[in-house]
């Protein structure tokens, strides 16, 4: 299994709400909100998939964006056949888009500088909600739409006579959030915030089941209810259902309705459920006929997504901490191996499976003859019905009317109702080999106008992205270069090492490799538009703003419009005979760069980095130069100092300590006041050593206020650095069996969440790397032998990052722990060093210390 995030794939950082892969799976959708409207954006699915393709600058990651929606779009939805997508926002509307062939107006979108590679229309507009529009979704065959409103209403739409309304369902008394479609056709199922689903007939669009008592316990909400039924028919499950207590995904049965199964494990409210299309099949040498099985996933408000198969009790997979925010949607690639997820925080993920890890996928024609023998005979698609055929009889009535039905078609129809012209069009062609010219009383000529009407715009369903075809609309790589360099940067943090074993000429190569099938919080995130040979070597970028209050541990300089004393570095501001020059200035808060700054310098290379503080400015400069000036007057805080290779990182605490981690994978830290250092040129190798072909990331760098580097990994590792010791202290292993097996969870006590990351340094660095919780039995003699030395270990952390608060924290975890097992000689232990000796005899004690920090 693969699991990646692609940074690239943004809303400038606002909420996603909607996911959608294309069925034809060369472009998938994206829906949420915009700077002052609501946004959809199509991207290319090949540089998501391949990280070759996404290295490539001449391939396009953003097809088209759509900003017609005046609020935020909430959903969207391709149709089966890939022809329309279906959008719906908080302005009450529902947009249908298509591909057009032609471009009508330049490609640039209004107010950036991104570039539309396809070109996509409103081709119909559907108005008859009176409230935000929450979920939609299409029928089987495309013949009809459903859609859900805050209004309490689900609307259901003529697919082949747009805007044609269908039927409008009623019953719900409150907000409507979720819809979804039996593949069968016979029914259409929805759920809302009245703690209720129900079930809806196709054939008179009555309803035939409310469902509430899963629902009864619910409190709260949540901002979808996004629920779905399994390929096979057999299985609806819900989103935000409740069992004992605890969230769950209710799963309803067809037969009957019963409600006596659900899918249990998140620990907060589940979004969102998203069944793979496919129906799934693996053999084993135990029976001679494979079982056949759905897969699904599952979102939920704890940041974490589950997949399941109904072959098996417990979940397939389950990814903690995938997002910072809640899931909100996700989606299946037609081939059921690809899976999409998209979360408030503004982020997606890219989840690939293997067959081996699912299973095999029943072909159409095997799927067909599954519901056929489940369901009965189907009428056939073209008759766009959706009622099941019981009898033989009624089969021989209904396949009459078809045959009368098509007799009286056209040869061609269309697919959609909204394209089907009665003759074929030919497009109109002007003069255009042959221009004509008048001339004017005084003999000067005049060449009339000519209006060349579009080739027609078909409609057709859109070719697979990248396909070579005339028709199929192009794009120009220098126009997308131009488009990137004009545009300001939303990620401009340093970018990460990848470390591997084997090194070249000093540089750290970057190697891609799939994630494991059991996966870790420590999550890889591919940068976007890094092409670069060496990894951690830090983007050349025009102009870098940075804020002067950013002082915060464990911040990486960051692109920001403060406007507090910002420090400007501008990158070949001035040319000179022996070559460009770069300008830093300086501004006062509140200042524009059209005033003057309060002071300015030169420097003699290009800068890759900065960070600043109310102290001092540092930049770092592609020469493997670094420069440390003083923020208010300009002077220099240090000589101009050289690094082993270019920056990678830099930290500047409020301490007044820099950390410099260069590309060669060593790290530097100065006191910058004394002008001393604190650690040389120690190598990271020792740290980050991996197995062949395998790759080691740094998620974060920090320095502790007493001058301390400290690294996280994503091997689940965090170290620091003991100038002391001389060695690399372990502060986490997220893989270490003794923590995996400790039950010390119930006995810590929660830190305030006002503190700062300087008053816990360790919970934020392990925040990063959550292991999992204890496997083993309360009762177990390893168990508690395990918890007891993993809170030491938590102590003697505390006590080399020399952390107070947390340090008492965990001693009274331990002295709990203790107390409750009966372990009465270690407790002496603990009080013993706590008194220490008769207080007439204190002063003599050698190794007894008053206070520990």
């Amino acid at each position: 299994m693969k699991l990646l995030k692609p940074n690239w794939v943004t809303h400038d950082d606002l909420p996603i709400f909607s996911i959608d892969i294309h069925p034809d799976g060369s472009r998938f959708a994206t829906g949420g909100q915009g700077e002052d409207s609501g946004r959809i954006v199509i991207w290319n699915m090949a540089p998501v998939v391949s990280a070759k393709v996404e290295r490539d600058k001449k391939v396009p990651k953003m097809l088209c964006q759509m900003d017609n929606h005046l609020a935020c779009v909430n959903c969207v939805r391709w149709s089966f056949s890939g022809k329309f997508l279906a959008s719906g926002g908080d302005d009450k509307l529902v947009m249908i888009w298509k591909i057009s062939k032609y471009t009508s107006g330049g490609n640039a979108v209004f107010g950036s500088g991104k570039v539309n590679v396809e070109q996509w229309r409103c081709a119909t507009t559907l108005r008859g909600h009176d409230g935000d529009v929450l979920d939609m979704a299409w029928s089987p065959h495309d013949a009809w739409l459903a859609t859900c409103s805050v209004d309490n209403t689900v609307i259901i739409w003529n697919a082949l006579k747009m805007p044609e309304m269908v039927a409008v369902l009623k019953g719900h008394s409150g907000l409507v959030k979720g819809v979804a479609w039996d593949p069968v056709g016979k029914y259409v199922a929805s759920q809302s915030d009245d703690k209720t689903l129900r079930v809806w007939r196709t054939a008179d669009w009555q309803q035939d089941a409310v469902i509430s008592e899963p629902f009864d316990e619910c409190g709260g909400t949540t901002h979808v209810l996004r629920l779905s039924w399994s390929p096979d028919g057999q299985y609806l499950v819900s989103a935000h259902a409740m069992n004992g207590g605890g969230p769950t995904a209710q799963i309803v049965e067809r037969e009957g309705w019963r409600q006596d199964k659900d899918f249990v494990g998140h620990r907060k409210a589940v979004t969102c459920v998203r069944f793979n299309s496919n129906i799934l099949q693996k053999s084993y040498k135990s029976s001679c006929k494979p079982q056949q099985y759905c897969c699904c996933a599952i979102g939920s408000r704890d940041k974490s997504l589950s997949v399941w198969l109904t072959a098996l009790k417990r979940p397939r997979v389950v990814i903690h901490e995938l997002f910072n925010n809640s899931v909100l949607d996700l989606s299946w690639s037609f081939s059921g191996f690809q899976l999409m997820a998209c979360s408030w925080d503004g982020t997606v993920a890219y989840i690939e499976f293997s067959e081996d890890e699912l299973g095999k996928p029943l072909t159409l024609e095997e799927k067909s003859t599954l519901h056929e023998r489940m369901y009965g005979k189907f009428l056939t698609p073209a008759s766009r019905q959706t009622c099941i055929v019981e009898t033989p009889e009624f089969l021989g009535v209904s396949e009459n009317k078809v045959e009368v039905k098509d007799s009286a078609m056209p040869a061609n129809p269309t697919e959609n109702g909204t394209d089907q012209p009665t003759a074929q069009l030919t497009p109109m062609k002007g003069p255009i080999n042959k221009q004509i010219e008048t001339r004017t009383s005084d003999g000067k000529r005049r060449i009339t106008p000519m209006f060349i009407p579009p080739a027609p715009d078909s409609g057709d369903v859109p070719l697979p992205f990248g396909t070579n075809n005339a028709q199929q609309p192009t794009f120009s790589s220098s126009s997308e270069t131009k488009s990137r360099s004009n545009s300001r940067s939303c990620d401009m943090k340093l970018v990460p090492n990848r470390i591997t074993s084997n090194t070249t000429n000093g540089k750290l190569e970057r190697v891609e490799k799939a994630a494991p099938p059991v996966v870790t919080p420590a999550v890889t995130k591919r940068r976007a538009e890094n092409s670069l040979n060496s990894v951690g070597k830090l983007h050349v970028v025009k102009r870098i703003r940075l804020s002067s209050a950013n002082t915060a541990i464990d911040k990486q300089p960051i692109v920001t419009e403060t406007a507090a004393g910002d420090p400007e570095i501008d990158n070949g501001a001035y040319g000179s005979v022996y070559g460009a020059l770069t300008r830093m200035r300086v501004f006062r808060e509140s200042c524009s760069s059209s005033d003057a700054p309060v002071w300015e310098a030169l420097l003699g290379s290009a800068a890759c980095g900065a960070v600043a503080n109310s102290k001092f400015v540092v930049a770092a400069c592609e020469d493997a130069s670094l420069h440390v000036f003083n923020t208010e007057t300009g002077q220099r805080s240090l000589p101009q100092l050289m690094l082993a290779a270019p920056a990678s990182r830099l930290v500047l605490n409020t301490s007044q300590q820099l950390m410099v981690v260069t590309q060669r994978g060593t790290v530097s830290v100065w006191d910058v006041p004394r002008g001393k250092a604190l650690v040389h040129n120690e190598s990271l190798q020792t740290i980050m050593q991996a197995e062949a072909g395998s790759v080691v990331t740094i998620l974060s760098c920090s320095l502790t206020e007493e001058g301390h580097p400290t690294v996280s990994l994503s091997t689940g590792k965090a170290y620091m650095f003991s100038a002391d010791l001389r060695s690399w202290v372990v502060l986490a292993n997220s893989s270490d069996p003794v923590q995996r097996s400790s039950a010390h969870r119930a006995f810590i006590s929660t830190i305030p969440a006002d503190q700062s990351l300087s008053v816990t340094p360790l919970a934020s660095m392990q925040s990063q790397i959550i292991s999992s919780s204890s496997m083993l039995g309360q009762s177990s003699p390893v168990n508690t032998l395990c918890t007891v030395t993993f809170l030491e270990q938590q102590l003697a952390s505390c006590r080399a990052l020399n952390s107070r608060i947390e340090f008492h924290n965990w001693l009274l975890a331990l002295a709990r722990f203790l107390a409750q097992e009966g372990l009465e000689s270690r407790l002496r232990l603990i009080c013993d060093d706590l008194l220490g000796p008769m207080h007439s005899h204190s002063k003599m004690s050698k190794s007894w210390q008053s206070s520990i920090m």
